[in-house]
């Protein structure tokens, strides 16, 4: 009996979905067999994510991976934009997405890129990126747009002394117009500190609690992260529950503060000392 050729014609869906990550953009490529799993996983764990273009294609046949061509030629200009996959190669293999679901694949397979414009860029991007490994020719496209640049600071600041003007100065620096911190400095801080808060000691229980008085998780993203159902370790939790935070914090400084306020409010020395050494990196950078 001939092959039919029905597993070669099997249809996928593909998604694209951004997220602001500090001064950069993280623009997500994920696959799974239906769009309505991947619409599912976006809206329970990226709740903050921008859906993009959607796709459907096949692999093609004794081809078993598909591949984002981020090298190929453009007709757009992109003069001052950086794209960086981090991964290479930037490249999706059928049996993974074939596994998503099931016990030990909870997370569907995805390409993560980084999209930065620079000062003085061209206005808006827009990026191809042909998919390399499907049967019929698909070609997505990056859209992004230069971010305005924050106003100009004050040249002078009135004070009573020296050392008063300086610490002004030093404030204004940091303020933007949503809240005390700048988020952009804020989310540098939780990146580069990780460890240390994945360190400290925090119950990891307490901090949904909080997190989910303050409105930074909803009640959707609560039951993702803590029921047993995903067979996530607690540090795998963790690292979900940060990266949440770390992107809240992308988009508002406030966030930064009210984690500051909960690190205290755990009351053991490790937390608070982890407080004060945040609030010392901020300020130093």
């Amino acid at each position: 009996m001939k092959p039919t050729g029905v597993k070669d014609a099997e249809t996928y869906a593909g998604l694209v979905y951004y997220e602001e990550d500090g001064v950069e953009d993280l623009v997500m490529f994920t696959t799974a067999k239906k769009l309505s799993a991947l619409l599912e996983y976006v809206d329970k764990k990226h709740s903050h994510a921008k859906l993009g273009q959607n796709v459907y294609f096949c692999f093609k046949p004794e081809i078993n991976h598909l591949e984002l061509n981020l090298a190929s030629l453009q007709e757009k200009p992109f003069t001052g934009w950086s794209i960086e996959p981090h991964l290479k190669p930037c490249r999706l293999r059928r049996c993974d997405v074939d596994n998503f679901g099931e016990a030990n694949y909870p997370l569907p397979p995805c390409c993560l890129i980084s999209v930065y414009g620079s000062p003085g860029a061209v206005p808006s991007l827009h990026y191809s990126v042909p998919l390399d490994g499907v049967a019929d020719p698909v070609t997505l496209f990056i859209h992004r747009s230069l971010r305005t640049a924050p106003p100009p600071l004050p040249s002078t600041v009135q004070g009573t002394s020296s050392s008063s003007s300086t610490a002004s100065i030093s404030q204004t620096r940091r303020e933007t117009e949503e809240g005390t911190f700048r988020s952009d400095i804020a989310h540098r801080v939780m990146t580069e500190c990780t460890s240390l808060i994945k360190n400290c000691g925090i119950d990891f229980h307490f901090l949904v609690d909080k997190l989910l008085e303050h409105n930074i998780i909803n009640a959707r993203e609560k039951r993702g992260i803590t029921d047993d159902y995903t067979r996530q370790t607690t540090g795998e939790r963790m690292d979900e529950l940060l990266h949440i935070i770390s992107s809240s914090i992308s988009m508002e400084g406030e966030v930064f503060s009210i984690f500051l306020d909960i690190l205290r409010e755990e009351g053991t020395r490790r937390t608070i000392k982890l407080a004060d050494k945040l609030i010392e990196k901020y300020n130093n950078i």
